[in-house]
């Protein structure tokens, strides 16, 4: 089978978005699929993969930048989209909607994949929103929230259903020598780990986890927060820290390699989720892989996977730095790894070969209609 991944980022980018596309594609290379990508950035065109060029973000509300960008995906995606039998369409942007309009032009049926974002943001009345989802012979989404909201705002269905993020094979629980040796490179002194992985921006609220910190240590002064991610906010939530005076406790490690936050999460004492919005938070599921239990906000993602793993993930109210710290604290007096039974529902429904089995049989069922 011959696959189209149409996707506004891939790796290095962390984001969801990039994640899966770049995790599905490889393993469908393995089996022996073809798979090809269009996606945004600015290198040079591959044989396998085509770049569209973003343009001119202070002119977007010209609408001339999404002009020339569609333009340019009618012009890379066409070839791409003749030679695939099937597209695969990650989020709803301006790119992923011309690719789709090509795809039903050139008689192919393409599969969508909902991440968050276009969802929760969603009005109900945006009517190119409306047929991108109509015409797409199959819509998959992040997780049951997610598909609830859909339908709540009554977004045309032809076929849904929940396909939950891979967790790749780099995060798994540590054997204990390998963990006491990265806990020793990154607390030397000793202490408690508690680990944050997000890009920094509102939605992930890392203000919220900062003044909890706070409060933590005020308590307990052998806890450092390690936050890995960049993003606009990072000056701000640097700033904010400092006014706290929260001083080394609260270390900023920038954007991080996906194999060494699998170290560090393996490493921590606690997963800590501090985001305003989620639908299924893949750092939780990784943290829980490498048998990290996890606390969250009552963001949708975190309230759904508290129900699929009960007491592995703690759930606080959103935006309330005192219930959050109380939470931290009350893990870290009696710290413990994450349940058996934990690691065996990760091996059922969110490791990569069945991710990869359930995105396989809908396009099968595309293609047989």
């Amino acid at each position: 089978m011959n696959v189209l991944m149409v996707t506004p980022h891939l790796p290095p980018h962390q984001a969801a978005n990039a994640l899966l596309p770049h995790l599905l594609g490889r393993a469908l290379s393995t089996d022996g699929h073809g798979v090809r990508y269009l996606t945004f950035g600015r290198e040079a065109d591959r044989a396998d993969t085509a770049f569209v060029r973003r343009r001119m973000p202070g002119l977007r509300a010209t609408r001339l930048p999404q002009a020339l960008e569609a333009a340019e995906t009618w012009w890379k995606g066409r070839p791409f989209v003749d030679r695939a039998e099937l597209v695969h369409i990650h989020s709803s942007t301006w790119m992923n909607q011309v690719a789709a309009r090509l795809a039903v032009r050139r008689r192919r049926p393409y599969v969508l994949t909902h991440y968050g974002t276009e969802i929760w943001h969603h009005d109900g009345k945006d009517a190119r929103f409306r047929r991108f989802n109509r015409e797409a012979a199959h819509v998959a989404f992040y997780s049951e929230a997610l598909l609830r909201r859909a339908r709540e705002l009554d977004v045309p269905l032809p076929g849904a259903s929940v396909v939950y993020p891979p967790v790749a094979d780099a995060f798994h629980a540590p054997a204990p020598e390998a963990r006491d040796d990265a806990r020793r490179k990154v607390l030397p002194r000793g202490g408690a780990l508690v680990l944050n992985v997000k890009r920094l921006h509102p939605l992930a609220d890392h203000a919220t986890l900062l003044e909890a910190m706070a409060r933590v240590r005020a308590r307990r002064d052998d806890v450092t927060l390690l936050i890995a991610g960049d993003g606009p906010l990072e000056a701000d939530l640097k700033a904010k820290a400092r006014a706290l005076d929260l001083g080394e406790s609260v270390r900023f490690l920038g954007r991080v390699p996906n194999e060494e936050v699998a170290v560090l999460t393996g490493a921590a004492d606690l997963f800590a989720l501090s985001s305003a919005l989620e639908a299924t938070p893949t750092v939780a599921l990784e943290a829980l892989a490498c048998g990290t239990p996890v606390v969250s906000t009552d963001n949708p993602g975190g309230v759904e996977l508290r129900g699929i793993f009960g007491d592995d993930v703690a759930v606080v109210p959103r935006q309330d730095p005192a219930a959050l710290a109380e939470s931290i604290v009350a893990f870290l007096e009696a710290p413990r790894r994450a349940r058996p039974e934990t690691a065996r529902i990760l091996e059922e429904r969110f490791r990569l070969p069945g991710v990869t089995a359930r995105y396989l049989a809908l396009y099968r069922e595309a293609l047989a209609r």
